[in-house]
């Protein structure tokens, strides 16, 4: 019995050791941590609440202790290990305390050194769910003290039998058991919990436990982020919160999607979040890097939102990055991805054949015929060699050139056409490739941890003349200077690089515009064809004569200090720099449409200085009681200073400079500063985790407005019952885990204004030479905040063993003292003014639904669900004497009736077109049609022109009653005009969302994600565009012309085809609804699967572990929208404030290795 006793004390001693000094462990001064704690007829389980409520976290199985056994605890600043005896004591239990983590065990009973199985040594490695290994496991036999921990490579190293069972746990993750049997060698990986009680969630200002959280609030680890295959941190988050709208408005390279939150809270002032990255405060989240995020917390409603006061009407995006651990060796870990990309979609265009066909027929019978005999004209018979098309007749006993083709002319089918077949979609995007490298290196001494990480990342772009470049670069220092004094520093740096079009709309529609008889060369075969006209390039002459150069160059440096004053109260000091310098160039080479040689050159730069200092405290009384406090302030100052300057008129194209440019045609230069000085607290109640209450107050003076209205005050009050814990829940215990209820209200601001609205601002003129000075702005000196009122309800249940968990929330979000542009009369002098008039309502739901299907030891299977629907309504607008006060809207004829543009008592994001009533196919709909203002009247059969006529095959659209009548032959008759438009659909989706599920089998996962939207319109005028051929005849034409009417095709799906655009005929209006489309999608947005190599390969190699993902990124798009993204809604997918870039289809091979 000696020797056996000697053995158990001896693992005992070892496994306590071994614990404390676990790499992941803080300094060692961790194991004299000490506690005060007062506890009187109370019960174990209680015990456990207060522990937890001092920030510890307990490991203990319930069948191993009594939890309702009665214990009294009076100590005052004793060691914590004194303290955790007690409280167990008699419980037959052994505790291991590591920094905050406390293992509760069961004494087991003391075998027999007779007849005992053989030992044999167990290796293994333990990993978390993303493949990396975990760094300070606890592994026991399970029904003894005897265990060790895992190494900073996540191995590990015990002595056990046959029969055996390896009990692996860590705080954060599931426990996992696995049978010894005549195993030597055990891999295991760890799923992360998903209980709601234990995660920490980051907050304003601070961190706290999920249970005892009473607002809004969803958090995106790490993990998620670092796996997908995704360009940006935008990209990666699409459909994956609920109450987040992530869409790319832009998809062209190093671009970053834009995000809304419940959809936003103002009109006209933006509706963009706050990005706040280890405190430094940032306009997005462009440059950084995936792999360098450790968490991220979308902020929703008020009450979470309110700490930040004017900053966080539009919700809050928390990003916390990767630090190092304590006493741990340097770890690297490099990742290189390489991706094939092309655009995934493309608009079905006519190939030159068929386009000579239509477009040469119907020039024939339209009003200019002479244009199938002149050269310079798409479908022309006689092009030379100066046209830029090549359609012309093959002359006899000539050989057809190399790359032309040749065809009958349908107009005289004794003659044969040849012309080149260029689909110009294949010239603009072009398959290319994405690399993207990471290398980081982490690790820490017993008080210092460290983390720096290099990342590189280069898009050629899918679209000529579009690569993109960026280089990044972070470093973070954790040190304790003494055992209370903490100091932190972190620094990122990103460099991007791209050529992007300065138009859209020109680069691409119209370059997609050309027809497919444009040449690509012209006669010497090197210099592009130049294209239509100077905005309706080539897209290969758009890329040779255009040099686009842009620069975005991003530093932050956050430092910190944190300073444990005594046991529960902490002060902090944030002090953070962010510099974002902008730099833009241009040039156009002298071409065939001009030889001035413009050239562009601007500058912008901002600068935020940042300073936050707070305190918390915490404490617990009376043993049931915890109560938190956090009050602060905190400055921020931004300056901004840009310029802009352009000229032209040199004379080369080797000197792309300004100063090389005789003529100056414009320079401008603007400086401003804005402070903001701000006072914060919150104050945290719970009653034994059970009843939850939270107020948080914040006030912020601003510069922008003028005195008297600088300072704004948001409060925001939250609260929680755990209703779960209640008595009359017992029955239902087995099913339900917890449940949790939440309300908050609140007031967050909106300061989105320009420096120069409230003050004014006078712009400097010249006249005869001498400069002045005018009024540009005109001042309002009363104005003030914009104040969202939020509402937010909702709940968070987990239920079958946190084998399935909900979080639903309903909110209602009024923005008041709406600041508004009002229309101000001619005689002051200017056209509007900012003035706080107005009220605009969001309200909505948000639902997200976590499962895990099913836990095997070898498989598993996770889904999650998410779903937002956000509407909203305008409350009130500036009187204007109009119904509903108005603003933009149409007039019906001479009533009182509106619509369209923006009014109360209606949504936001209205899209207004002519609504199609039917094709006109017979006799006696022709006879009924309406006189449309629009149509020229040309009939092809007789050539005559009568205005407003129509033919058969045309469309008839939808009479609104009311509208203005026309005048023919001196009567009044009904007509088609501007006032006969109606709201077709809005621009925003109502619904988003995400459904991912992830499949696990030993090292392989699986992973796939889609994510939707619903309920938006795209008014489709580019492809409205595709029919209409404009430009006299030379534009390209969609495959759909092929089904437009004809007396040979009457039941057409389209209406009748004419030659020569809107001047001939109005059927193909860029503003009906024939080419509106629902923007509905369903997006297989991430498919991806991972292996991770056997350990038994990568240990011989010298690395901890590697793995391999091939990943596909927005593989396809379900959705009825051709040719450009279905993820923005639109009034017009042909205007310069529209991006016409593809979206971007991206099949990538990865590897990831540590060592």
């Amino acid at each position: 019995m000696k020797k056996t006793f000697t053995f158990h004390t001896r693992s005992r001693l070892w496994i306590l050791c071994a614990a404390v000094c676990m790499v992941w462990a803080v300094p060692l001064h961790a194991q004299t941590r000490r506690i005060s704690l007062n506890l009187k007829n109370a019960t174990i389980q209680q015990a456990v609440i207060a522990l937890q409520q001092q920030g510890y976290s307990l490991s203990v199985k319930a069948d191993d202790v009594d939890m309702k056994a009665p214990v009294d605890i009076h100590a005052r600043n004793e060691e914590l290990q004194a303290v955790v005896d007690r409280i167990f004591a008699g419980q037959d239990v052994n505790c291991i305390i590591n920094d905050k983590s406390i293992l509760i065990t069961k004494v087991p009973s003391q075998p027999s050194s007779e007849d005992s199985p053989q030992e044999s040594s167990v290796t293994g490695q333990v990993k978390g769910p993303n493949g990396l290994p975990l760094v300070g496991v606890t592994v026991l036999i399970d029904g003894t003290m005897v265990g060790t921990t895992t190494d900073a490579s996540g191995n590990f190293r015990i002595r056990a039998k046959s029969g055996d069972t390896l009990v692996f746990s860590y705080i954060g993750y599931d426990e996992r058991r696995e049978k010894v049997g005549v195993r030597t060698e055990i891999d295991v990986t760890l799923a992360e919990s998903s209980t709601l009680v234990n995660e920490v969630v980051v907050i304003g200002y601070g961190t706290q436990s999920r249970r005892t959280l009473s607002t809004a609030i969803s958090k995106v680890s790490g993990e998620v982020l670092d796996n997908a295959p995704a360009a940006t941190v935008g990209d990666a988050l699409k459909g994956r919160v609920a109450g987040l709208h992530v869409q790319t408005s832009n998809a062209i390279a190093g671009e970053s999607p834009r995000m809304m939150i419940r959809g936003g809270s103002s009109i006209t002032m933006g509706n963009d979040p706050i990005y706040i990255v280890d405190g430094a405060l940032r306009e997005d989240l462009t440059g950084i890097n995936t792999n360098d995020i450790e968490s991220m917390e979308v902020l929703k409603d008020a009450a979470s939102t309110a700490v930040y006061g004017s900053r966080g009407s539009n919700g809050v995006v928390l990003i916390t990055t990767k630090s190092g651990k304590r006493n741990t060796g340097p770890r690297v870990t490099f990742d290189a991805n390489v991706g094939f990309q092309q655009a995934e979609r493309r608009f079905d265009l006519l190939g030159a054949e068929d386009y000579i066909r239509i477009v040469r027929t119907s020039i024939a019978e339209g009003t200019s015929p002479m244009n199938n005999f002149t050269s310079g004209f798409s479908a022309s018979s006689i092009n030379d060699a100066n046209s830029v098309y090549s359609t012309r007749w093959l002359e006899e006993g000539e050989a057809v050139p190399a790359g032309y083709k040749k065809m009958r002319d349908p107009l005289d089918n004794t003659k044969w056409l040849i012309f080149q077949d260029n689909d110009w979609q294949d010239v603009l995007f072009r398959d290319n490739w994405w690399q993207n490298y990471y290398v980081g290196i982490d690790g820490g001494t017993e008080k210092t941890s460290y983390a720096a990480s290099v990342g590189y990342t280069k898009d050629d772009g899918v679209a000529l003349g579009t690569g993109y470049d960026r280089l990044n670069a972070r470093i973070s220092l954790n040190s304790n200077v003494t055992k209370r004094l903490r100091v932190r520093a972190t620094a990122d740096y990103s460099d991007a690089r791209s050529e992007e079009f300065d138009n859209q709309m020109n680069a691409i529609s119209r370059a997609l515009s050309a027809a497919p008889t444009m040449k690509r060369y012209m006669a010497d075969g090197v210099t592009p064809a130049y294209g239509y006209n100077a905005t309706s390039l080539n897209p290969e002459y758009y890329a040779y004569i255009y040099d686009f150069d842009n620069r975005n160059k991003r530093l932050s440096i956050v430092g910190g200090l944190d300073w444990e004053i005594i046991d529960g109260l902490k002060a902090t000091v944030d002090a953070s720099t962010y510099n974002h310098v902008t730099r833009k160039s241009s040039f156009r080479k002298r071409g065939y449409f001009s030889n001035l040689t413009p050239t562009t050159e601007s500058f912008n730069e901002l600068t935020r200085t940042k300073l936050d200092a707070y305190v918390n405290y915490s404490r617990t009384f009376a043993e049931k009681h915890s109560l938190s406090a956090m009050a602060g302030y905190s400055y921020s100052r931004d300056k901004t200073n840009a310029f802009a300057a352009s000229a032209e008129g040199g004379g080369s194209d080797l000197t792309p400079t300004l100063t090389a440019q005789p003529d100056r045609t414009s320079s401008t230069s603007s400086f401003s500063e804005i402070v903001m000085l701000s006072y914060f607290g919150r104050i945290n109640y719970d009653y034994k985790k059970k009843y939850m209450l939270t107020a948080t107050f914040r006030a912020d003076g601003s510069s922008k407005f003028l005195k008297g209205n600088q300072w704004g005050y948001f409060p925001a009050m939250s609260a929680g019952w755990m209703i779960s814990e209640e008595n009359f829940m017992e029955s239902t215990r087995r099913v339900v885990d917890d449940l949790k209820l939440r309300v908050s209200y609140g007031q967050t601001g909106n300061n989105y204004i320009s420096v120069n609205d409230a003050r004014g601002k006078y712009n400097v003129n010249f006249y005869n030479g001498n400069p002045g000075l005018h009024p540009a702005v005109m001042p309002n000196q009363d104005l003030q905040w914009e104040v969202t009122t939020q509402l937010d309800a909702g709940f968070d249940l987990s239920m079958f063993n946190n084998r399935l968990m909900v979080t639903a929330d309903y909110f209602n979000r009024l923005t008041d003292n709406l600041i508004y542009s009002k229309d101000m009369p001619n005689t002051t002098g200017f056209s509007s003014v900012k003035t706080n008039i107005g009220k605009v309502r969001f309200y909505g739901f948000d639902l997200e639904i976590s499962s895990r299907n099913i836990v095997k030891k070898n498989f598993s299977w996770e889904s999650k669900f998410t779903w937002s629907y956000v509407k909203n309504k305008v409350v009130k607008l500036p009187d204007n004497g109009l119904p509903q006060n108005r603003v933009d809207g149409i007039r019906v004829g001479n009533t009182n009736e509106y619509f369209g543009g923006i009014a109360e008592g209606e949504p936001l994001y209205q899209v207004v077109a002519f609504k199609m009533k039917h094709i006109i196919r017979t006799p006696e709909q022709l006879a009924a049609a309406i006189y449309d203002s629009y149509s020229k009247g040309y009939n092809p059969d007789d050539g005559t022109t009568v205005k407003g006529r129509k033919n058969m095959g045309d469309y008839e659209w939808v009479n609104r009653p009311g509208t203005t009548k026309a005048v023919v032959n001196g009567e009044e008759v009904e007509q088609i005009n501007s006032e006969d438009k109606f709201v077709i659909g809005y621009s925003v989706p109502h619904s988003t969302g995400g459904f991912s599920n992830t499949f696990r089998y030993k090292g392989l996962s699986l992973n796939v994600y889609l994510d939707w939207a619903i309920g938006h319109t795209i008014r489709h005028a580019q492809m409205a565009r595709q029919f209409i051929n404009t430009f006299t005849g030379n534009t390209a034409l969609n495959a759909g012309v092929l089904d437009t009417w004809s007396p040979q095709n009457p039941d057409a799906k389209y209406a009748r085809f004419y030659s020569g655009g809107e001047s001939v005929s109005a059927n193909f209006k860029n503003d009906s609804d024939v080419f509106a489309f629902k923007g509905d999608y369903l997006c297989i947005r991430e498919l991806s699967l991972a292996w991770d190599l056997p350990k038994k390969f990568v240990s011989k190699l010298g690395m901890q572990g590697a793995s391999i993902t091939l990943a596909g990124n927005n593989l396809h798009y379900f959705t009825a929208v051709p040719g450009v993204s279905p993820e923005v809604g639109t009034m017009s997918t042909n205007a310069a404030g529209y991006n016409n870039y593809p979206p971007i289809r991206r099949i990538s091979l990865g590897i990831k290795v540590i060592f």
